[in-house]
């Protein structure tokens, strides 16, 4: 169930970037009603932006049972109740400041609120969903005796935050209508340096990204490299690598296509793949007596 709501979270945030780059998150002037009415009129974009709506109630009960089935069943693993509880909790927040965005017009800067609360509450349930069983892990203590030394959990944690800093940043710049300022990549209009806030801050984005980058690139090496002791931190590690490099080629994209729809909506899907993966390695890698990939969904690597 916890990965259920978590695939849904995930689907829903990019749901909301598709309502966003279409230009569809007015289409209902009111909350938590669209239009006035339960079943809104037919028209593409009020039907888009409903959709969202209805969604975010699905994960919200999704998360609400996972976290009552963590209660009956898991009540003895705190971090398990705690990070279902936490969900909880910021699925709810989100639903609020998705009324709030509404009302407010969509100021920018409650949509980047919005936006943060729906990467945590993704984040948070990636976490419910690796604490799983007791039995997962058992009869494997003795492979979990691995330390990470002092400098590379700090890079791992300054990876990990640092894209969600690089997903809000995103959304920032894109709230300031600069995200096609920059038509070119990787430089913004060939060899010639513009001037502007807009070009800085969209330039500041791509600089951003290549130091998270580099971060995230070196804790997937420490990753690797411990996955002779826990094998599937090497898919992890592979997995997290491959969707940073998806997540930059269609950013590529997008700069060059000037941000279509399509581009940008997967530009924030995969932005948000790559945080999910990369909460996922950190939290095996840092602490895998309390963090494990379930039993059934682990891969192997030769």
């Amino acid at each position: 169930m916890t990965l259920a709501a978590l695939i849904a979270a995930i689907a829903q945030v990019a749901l909301g970037g598709i309502v966003r780059v279409t230009g569809s998150g007015d289409a209902c002037p009111d909350w938590p009603l669209c239009h006035g009415q339960i079943i809104p009129p037919l028209d593409y974009h009020i039907w888009l932006e409903f959709t969202h709506r209805l969604a975010a109630t699905v994960v919200g009960v999704l998360v609400a049972v996972s976290l009552l089935l963590a209660w009956r069943h898991l009540r003895t693993s705190k971090p398990a109740v705690a990070a279902t509880g936490a969900s909880l909790i910021l699925v709810v927040a989100a639903a609020i400041l998705g009324g709030l965005t509404v009302l407010s017009e969509l100021s920018w800067w409650v949509r980047l609120i919005h936006l943060a609360l729906a990467e945590l509450t993704v984040a948070t349930l990636a976490i419910a969903w690796l604490v799983g069983r007791p039995d997962d892990r058992s009869g494997q203590r003795g492979n979990l005796d691995m330390r990470v030394g002092r400098r590379d959990r700090m890079i791992a944690w300054a990876g990990a935050g640092g894209l969600l800093i690089v997903i809000l940043y995103g959304s920032y710049m894109v709230g300031l209508n600069y995200g096609t300022s920059c038509p070119g990549w990787p430089l913004c209009t060939g060899l010639s340096i513009p001037d502007g806030m807009a070009f800085a801050v969209n330039m500041g984005h791509r600089y951003m990204v290549v130091v998270v980058a580099v971060l995230v690139f070196r804790a997937c090496f420490v990753a690797w490299n411990r996955g002779s002791e826990l094998p599937q931190l090497r898919w992890l590690a592979a997995l997290t690598s491959g969707v940073l490099l998806l997540e930059i080629g269609v950013g590529a994209l997008t700069a060059w296509l000037a941000s279509t729809p399509l581009t940008a909506s997967l530009h924030l899907t995969f932005a948000t793949l790559s945080w999910v993966s990369m909460v996922v390695m950190v939290a095996v890698l840092l602490d895998p007596a309390t963090f494990r990939v379930p039993t059934r969904y682990r891969a192997t690597t030769g």
